[in-house]
């Protein structure tokens, strides 16, 4: 079944990225409510709306994405939002025009609307305006009614201070960690009257926690890391604010959630009020669990970790620490360089923090019929290999140049193959893909990179594995 359609809402059992008991993460930037949720809310009756329409909510894919690093803003704020328009107006207008080059906010009025959760200036002309969103703990910067920048809010004694896009970071003792889910939805009104679809309504629930969508955009993380093939190959969808659906409508678009821990087998995603459980969608969850779980030292024929002095390695040595990389990467190489850095982040003076910095994201793609090929590129005079993953409408899920290594699975063995071996085409029916990016870089001395491509069949073996990775010292 290529996808997963279910009424207005979809339960998940998420495995996603670890998040470690000792470690500490700023609630600020997570929007928390409650809801009640009863058994009658559940049943089956209540999927339906007061209009009888129902929504059927298709999930295409869905994207775990761990991050972080320890830099903190150095530089000043740059306005207060309860002082504009009053005693800052002047600084936020100095700013804009100084360090932004918007020169019409010289004649601009400057207002608080919307129950003073956005504040507009504008001329005849012209309009920006800061919107406050999820819970205050972000700004939606908006231009002429085009979205422009995400600005960053942090608060000091219920004071809600804005920064700029022209931060300055320093590195500081302590790691900041966030984490985000995304999900590509396609969301169709299959009823005989109009839908009111109500971004609001669509939530992530974890006991009484809840969790708002967040106008955070990971795709962006390509422009800073281009080199991480799960988000550069991800397509930007559409974002979908509330909206009318007509009857037989469909709307795509991806939502973006920022949660306390992705790893965490409770979280529901919701609409409304209303949960189900779907056997297939856990199936998915089951593919990645077992894709972070997988030993691939049997896939690659390689230890998990690199170190300068001792090589390839199943245990290294924490003295020869940073200069230690993975050679690929599953959960408990993920937890052991995220456990070496805090480490040795707390061991260093504070006249010389190092920066360190790790973004950790999978995606997956629920059961599609698949051809996996290679192709050679004639046209370039570099002649690359491309493997190329597509599904049985054409759509391409993998494509990549930038192989390294491929394991195939054969008679319940594995042979391996390089970018230059010729590599057969095979089929897959109801297959799962995990995509697998891995980025770390401590004080610029130690950088990693390891991308992997699995595909795994209906009874969860890894069929496909391909690495890409990337080791460097300075």
């Amino acid at each position: 079944m290529r996808t997963l359609v279910f009424i207005l809402t979809i339960c998940i059992i998420f495995s996603g990225c670890v998040e470690e008991n000792k470690n500490t993460q700023s609630n600020e930037s997570v929007s928390q409510d409650s809801v009640n949720i009863t058994p009658e809310n559940q049943s089956s009756a209540a999927l339906f709306s007061k209009e009888g329409t129902v929504p059927e909510i298709e999930v295409i894919s869905f994207l775990s994405i761990y991050m972080h690093d320890n830099n903190e803003i150095a530089n000043g704020y740059f306005f207060n939002w309860d002082n504009v328009p009053g005693n800052e107006s002047l600084r936020l207008i100095s700013y804009l025009k100084n360090n932004l080059n918007i020169i019409w906010v010289d004649d601009a009025q400057i207002t608080k609307i919307n129950d003073n959760e956005t504040i507009r200036a504008f001329t005849s002309k012209n309009s920006l305006e800061f919107t406050l969103k999820n819970n205050k703990t972000e700004i939606l910067v908006t231009i002429d009614s085009h979205p422009w920048y995400n600005w960053e809010i942090r608060k000091e004694k219920s004071k809600i201070l804005v920064y700029g896009p022209d931060k300055i970071y320093k590195s500081v003792p302590n790691i900041t960690k966030r984490n985000y889910l995304v999900y590509d939805l396609a969301i169709k009104n299959n009823g005989s009257k109009n839908l009111d679809f109500k971004l609001s309504e669509l939530h992530i629930r974890d006991g009484d926690q809840i969790f708002n969508t967040t106008i955070f955009d990971p795709y962006s993380l390509y422009e800073k890391r281009p080199y991480l093939e799960v988000l550069s190959t991800s397509k930007k969808e559409t974002k979908i604010d509330d909206t009318t659906l007509s009857p037989g409508q469909t709307i795509n678009g991806s939502f973006i959630f920022q949660v306390n821990s992705p790893y965490n087998e409770s979280f529901l995603l919701m609409y409304n009020e209303t949960s189900i459980t779907s056997a297939s969608f856990e199936k998915s969850i089951e593919a990645l669990r077992t894709a972070e779980r997988y030993n691939y030292s049997i896939t690659f024929g390689i230890p998990p970790f690199n170190t300068v002095y001792s090589n390839n390695s199943f245990e290294p040595d924490l003295e020869e620490y940073p200069y230690i990389w993975p050679n690929w990467v599953n959960r408990s190489v993920f937890e052991f360089l995220n456990k070496a850095d805090s480490k040795n982040l707390a061991k260093s003076s504070l006249e010389d923090i190092p920066q360190t910095e790790a973004i950790y994201a999978l995606k997956v793609i629920p059961e599609r019929n698949i051809t996996s090929i290679l192709e050679k590129d004639t046209t370039s005079s570099y002649q690359e290999n491309y493997f190329i993953v597509v599904d049985d409408t054409e759509e391409e899920l993998i494509n990549t140049s930038l192989i390294g290594k491929i394991a195939i699975l054969n008679n319940q063995t594995y042979k391996l193959y390089s970018d230059e071996s010729d590599i057969p085409q095979m089929n897959f029916s109801n297959a799962i893909i995990v995509r697998i990016s891995y980025f770390n870089d401590y004080n610029r001395a130690r950088f990693s990179l390891v991308d992997q491509d699995l595909i795994l069949d209906d009874k969860m073996n890894i069929v496909v594995a391909k690495l890409r990775r990337v080791q460097a010292m300075s």
